[in-house]
């Protein structure tokens, strides 16, 4: 039941990890160096990605469980690209790469909400 939700929700959260290491492959310079560091920020800043979508594997039974849950990934995502395009193509700063440590906490957050309010909306014994 609600199987295409839960591959939509997979999807979305595969396409938003794919287009934040895309980006920030655009935005790094490369040296062998800090090469251990700019894998750990790629590590971080996809790991919110990575609960929504193993809690979004499992089909739900409850109809809008599984749409909680293909909301909180569109809005998880969202946060991201809205944040990431502001900081690297509309308001450019040399801080702005700062965004990478601290846009991952704010979608951890929203992350976590939206699996406890998806398993909150599930009948009891599922």
């Amino acid at each position: 039941m609600n199987a295409g939700l839960a591959r939509a929700s997979v999807a979305a959260c595969v396409a938003a990890a794919v287009a934040t290491l895309a980006l920030m492959a655009w935005a790094a310079s490369w040296s062998w160096s800090g090469l251990a560091f700019m894998v750990s920020l790629m590590a971080w800043c996809v790991s919110p990605y990575v609960p929504l979508g193993f809690a979004s594997r499992k089909p739900r039974a409850s109809r809008r469980s599984a749409v909680a849950l293909l909301v909180t990934v569109i809005v998880v995502a969202a946060f991201a690209a809205i944040v990431y395009v502001d900081a690297f193509f509309i308001h450019l700063d040399a801080q702005g790469a700062l965004v990478f440590l601290f846009v991952p906490v704010v979608q951890w957050v929203g992350a976590l909400f939206g699996i406890v309010v998806a398993a909150r909306l599930e009948p009891r014994g599922h």
